[in-house]
């Protein structure tokens, strides 16, 4: 393999190594925050994070309801931030996600609400940032430094820390046999590089792109829509399959592109009837698979359904990366964005 002349493309093939380091060396922080969350038995989990990380915590919500059968959110932080107000959050669970931990309204958020007597749990790369320092518990995704701009490995390792968290949480045996087994099926992913980088210079002037999936891949669609859209500046949507034909389809043809993010289980079965949809109307389309289809990329690494997002998550970064590179451009330093966005 090359050596890449590009950061995000260097974190990429990273993130096997950083799975394995999160789920060896950080196991047992994960276990504490495990024992706190089933001591307290709060009733809501609410989600706080901005940009990728909020991408996280959409497939956070997917394995809180479906496994703990929590009812869940994600905060909007304006309302404490610009409306000084903050829900009564003291029964609830508070996630936050944020790869620098320096996103400041995100620590408003967790501050409040640990005023009010909720747990707070923060999953960053950085253990000693304003946001670790203002929640109970640090859950460490233990990535290393992030050079380029575009969050990858940060990303992935957020997933895998909710993955362990939740499971532990709700005692899945079945799936806590599973957890070891991510690093190898995520360089499985990482090991299709060759043929995802063929498909994004045959298809790099394509646009605009409608990223379509459901269940728990959705967070991974929303990733793939805004690495696109910051990597490539390409015009790029993420919506559920069940969401896209309530009338978005209606507004692609033959011009448009499709991506369809493919998981094993119970979504797999629709989303293949959108497929057929969309070449029925020419619509060019792409299917990244990670169960028992062939796919344009097909990783079929015999993990749960619930795991899949881990898997698809460096693909789909692949597939930008070269995306961005296919079209003249240095996916490191997107233009009108820092590596740390400071919002209020």
């Amino acid at each position: 393999m090359p050596k890449p002349t590009h950061a995000m493309l260097a974190e990429i093939r990273e993130q096997p190594q950083v799975l394995t380091r999160l789920l060896t060396e950080h196991v047992a922080v994960i276990g504490d925050v495990v024992t706190a969350l089933r001591r307290r038995k709060p009733t809501l989990v609410v989600f706080v994070a901005r940009g990728t990380s909020h991408n996280a915590a959409i497939y956070g919500q997917y394995l809180v309801e479906t496994l703990l059968r929590i009812p869940s959110s994600t905060a909007m932080p304006s309302v404490t931030t610009l409306y000084d107000r903050t829900p009564d959050w003291s029964a609830a669970a508070i996630i936050a996600i944020s790869q620098s931990g320096r996103s400041a309204d995100v620590a408003d958020v967790v501050a409040e609400a640990r005023k009010q007597g909720a747990l707070t749990v923060a999953v960053t790369n950085d253990p000693e940032s304003p946001l670790a320092h203002r929640s109970a518990h640090v859950i460490p995704m233990g990535a290393g430094v992030e050079q380029s701009i575009a969050a990858t490995k940060t990303f992935t390792a957020s997933l895998a820390a909710l993955a362990a968290l939740v499971t532990g949480w709700g005692q899945h045996k079945d799936l806590g046999r599973a957890l070891p087994r991510l690093p190898e099926a995520t360089g499985a992913a990482v090991e299709r590089e060759a043929t995802i980088k063929a498909l994004a210079r045959k298809h790099a002037r394509r646009e605009p792109w409608v990223v379509i999936t459901r269940g728990y891949m959705l967070g991974v669609g929303d990733e793939a829509a805004l690495k696109l859209k910051e990597t490539c500046y390409a015009a790029a949507e993420s919506m559920s399959a069940a969401e896209f034909q309530h009338g978005p389809i209606a507004a692609v043809d033959k011009q448009s592109a499709a991506l369809l993010l493919l998981p094993p289980g119970r979504s797999r079965p629709g989303l293949i009837d959108v497929r057929v949809q969309l070449r029925d109307r020419s619509v060019p389309t792409l299917t990244f698979a990670f169960g028992d289809d062939p796919g344009d990329v097909a990783i079929n690494s015999g993990l749960p359904e619930a795991f899949a997002p881990i898997v698809a998550a460096p693909v789909v970064h692949l597939f930008a990366y070269y995306l961005s590179v296919a079209r003249g451009l240095n996916p490191d330093q997107p233009r009108g964005l820092k590596k740390v966005t400071v919002t209020r």
